[in-house]
């Protein structure tokens, strides 16, 4: 090979080096360029939603959102049953969209504490990462309920007496709250037994109704409409008339700072039993989200909810006949809880709600 020929190889392949190194380096940029713009998250039409046990309020306020969310966002939601706790662990964990609880339940979400612990499990140790509130919906009462011919009156009365007191696994609800009631009017499951009485687990409103009917229990645990009669109450007050223990509002007044629940009244008449306006502790059911749900998403669910209050009181629930904007977001900024997701908080500013 002559000396020419070689120096011309020689510089074509310096050419093309020079070429293959601007291609790699372009590619690169286009790359960081790629890793650095991201796109602004889809908006989302198949939501999974946890509710409650079907044939409650809960699994109906579901159903009900459901089939106005198809009809007027055309967007798919699959009802499916769970439960206060374990709907807010599928949210966190990203198995599920929107998820049902109580608001007795949000300071423990947000700060990291203990409610309940099942096997090993213990339940809101740390604080949720991923979760947001949307909205604060129904109300559901709890009350300490005895048979119409006890002698107890008041909470306190139960105070240093041999009680059959009857409750339900950890986890539920409707232990969680009343125990908090006992223990503002100190009374506690060990104080109970200290004074020879006894602390009775069923795993049914139903079962604790039948212990009282019979007379095997002194007090239990319910969780009750505001709005509607109870069935298990209509059954119990087919055999016994029952009454509901008053509450001492300076001790009340100490829990309600603690965790956001309402002081409400059980209208006289609502069972036959109740034979006067009663003041009780009210837990307030909230929607959850997923934190990374769009905003215009959850513009749209909220805005979709609204507008449709009337559906919702007629297939979902009848406390939501005429629901404002003020009243899907009337726990806001009260005691420690989840923030607001963005989408919802533009929302109710927007409104002019909070």
């Amino acid at each position: 090979m002559s000396k020419k020929v070689f120096a011309l190889l020689l510089a074509g392949a310096f050419v093309l080096a020079g070429i293959l190194a601007g291609c790699a380096k372009q590619d690169k940029q286009g790359q960081g360029e790629q890793q650095t713009t991201s796109k602004p998250p889809a908006q989302i039409q198949n939501v999974k939603f946890l509710s409650g046990p079907t044939g409650t309020t809960w699994y109906a306020q579901a159903s009900a959102f459901s089939g106005i969310a198809s009809k007027n966002l055309g967007m798919t939601v699959d009802v499916l049953t769970g439960s206060a706790i374990s709907n807010v662990i599928q949210v966190e964990n990203g198995k599920a969209d929107i998820g049902l609880t109580f608001s007795s339940y949000l300071p423990a979400m947000a700060g990291g504490k203990v409610v309940a612990k099942i096997g090993e499990t213990e339940y809101f140790k740390e604080p949720l990462k991923n979760v947001r509130t949307l909205c604060y919906t129904t109300t559901a009462a709890y009350v300490l309920l005895v048979d119409a011919d006890s002698p107890y009156e008041t909470v306190e009365d139960l105070k240093g007496k041999p009680v059959k007191y009857v409750t339900y696994p950890s986890g539920f609800t409707a232990r969680y709250v009343p125990e908090k009631i006992l223990e503002a009017h100190g009374i506690t499951h060990k104080s109970i037994e200290d004074a020879k009485g006894k602390v009775i687990i069923v795993g049914k409103y139903e079962e604790a109704c039948d212990l009282l009917a019979k007379g095997q229990a002194d007090v239990i645990a319910y969780t009750m409409a505001l709005n509607a009669q109870s069935s298990a109450l209509s059954e119990l007050e087919a055999q016994k008339e029952f009454k509901i223990l008053k509450l001492n509002e300076d001790a009340i007044a100490d829990l309600v700072k603690e965790i956001p629940v309402s002081i409400d009244t059980v209208p006289k008449g609502l069972h036959k039993s109740i034979k006067e306006d009663t003041k009780v502790l009210a837990d307030v059911t909230t929607w959850v989200v997923r934190k990374d749900i769009p905003e215009d998403t959850v513009d749209k669910i909220l805005s979709c909810l609204l507008e449709n209050m009337d559906a919702m009181a007629q297939v979902g629930n009848s406390e939501f006949k005429g629901f404002t904007a003020k009243d899907l977001a009337r726990l806001y900024g009260k005691g420690k809880q989840l923030p607001l997701h963005p989408g919802a908080e533009k929302f109710y500013k927007e409104k002019g709600a909070i």
